[in-house]
């Protein structure tokens, strides 16, 4: 069985995937600045866009129209994932196109389908040396977000404070429980984080307070508030954390990265 990590040698890609079946809660925001975050530390940091949309792909200033190579053509072909340098240091990018879906319908009746990712994964550790690589999924939980349960070591899980938000949340972490006990057992839910949340509505604040209160210590301390910072970055092409350096916008994701990297376990 593929493990969590893919050790090649003397190099290590230690992986985490971010994802939640329901979409618009911050997820691709959320891969965004957490990479950019830990590359402004010094860390090589690849994200990889498994969202046919291309959000993620978009936002660090490419064009999905323009995409000529995908994970999805590195996982039928069986070869390793596709790499760009973005416009920040250390940052990378495996970037997502439309044709990312046809991908995912084609891997339907493969063999094995559910780890090609890992294998593709396995295949750019042999050439390439990051620190750490962030998988951004499709807001479903479809064959591609399971294919990057199966490849990580730590799942991260945005939630807005809503009842859309966390019944979404709370269906994510039943298939975690299926994957790890069908496909990959060092999966590790390794924290919750709100986004986009409004202190000023009551229901919003009762809501955070009910997942606090039944998750524990898995909701990280840090909350991702709604900031125009994030828009602004987005058009720019650039995550808010090296656009908007000085923003809440950029400070709240400053904050969570600390939280993440303390919860990650590297060998």
């Amino acid at each position: 069985m593929l493990s969590y990590c893919y050790d090649v040698t003397e190099v290590y890609l230690y992986t985490i995937t971010i994802a939640q079946q329901k979409g618009g809660v911050g997820k691709t925001t959320s891969a965004a600045n957490l990479g950019a975050a830990i590359a402004a530390g010094g860390r090589r940091v690849l994200l990889v866009d498994c969202d046919p949309q291309g959000s993620l792909t978009l936002a660090l200033g490419f064009d999905p129209l323009e995409v000529e190579e995908t994970a999805g053509d590195a996982m039928l072909a069986g070869g390793a994932l596709p790499v760009q340098q973005t416009a920040v240091d250390n940052l990378f990018l495996c970037p997502a196109a439309r044709t990312l879906a046809d991908a995912e319908f084609l891997l339907a009746p493969k063999v094995g389908r559910e780890k090609f990712l890992a294998r593709s994964l396995e295949k750019l550790a042999a050439n390439t040396s990051f620190d750490y690589v962030l998988l951004d999924t499709p807001p479903s939980l479809g064959l591609l977000t399971i294919n990057c349960l199966a490849a990580a070591r730590d799942l991260l899980v945005p939630v807005t404070p809503a009842l859309l938000g966390a019944a979404g949340m709370r269906d994510l972490i039943a298939t975690v429980e299926e994957v790890r006990q069908g496909i990959n057992p060092h999966l590790r839910l390794t924290g919750v984080f709100f986004t986009f949340a409004d202190p000023r509505t009551i229901a919003g604040r009762r809501t955070e307070t009910e997942i606090r209160e039944d998750l524990g210590d898995l909701v990280f301390n840090t909350t991702i508030s709604r900031r125009i910072a994030h828009e602004y970055a987005a058009q720019a092409g650039l995550p808010a954390a090296i656009a908007e350096p000085q923003s809440l916008a950029a400070q709240e994701y400053a904050a969570l990265t600390q939280e993440v990297l303390q919860r990650v376990q590297q060998p």
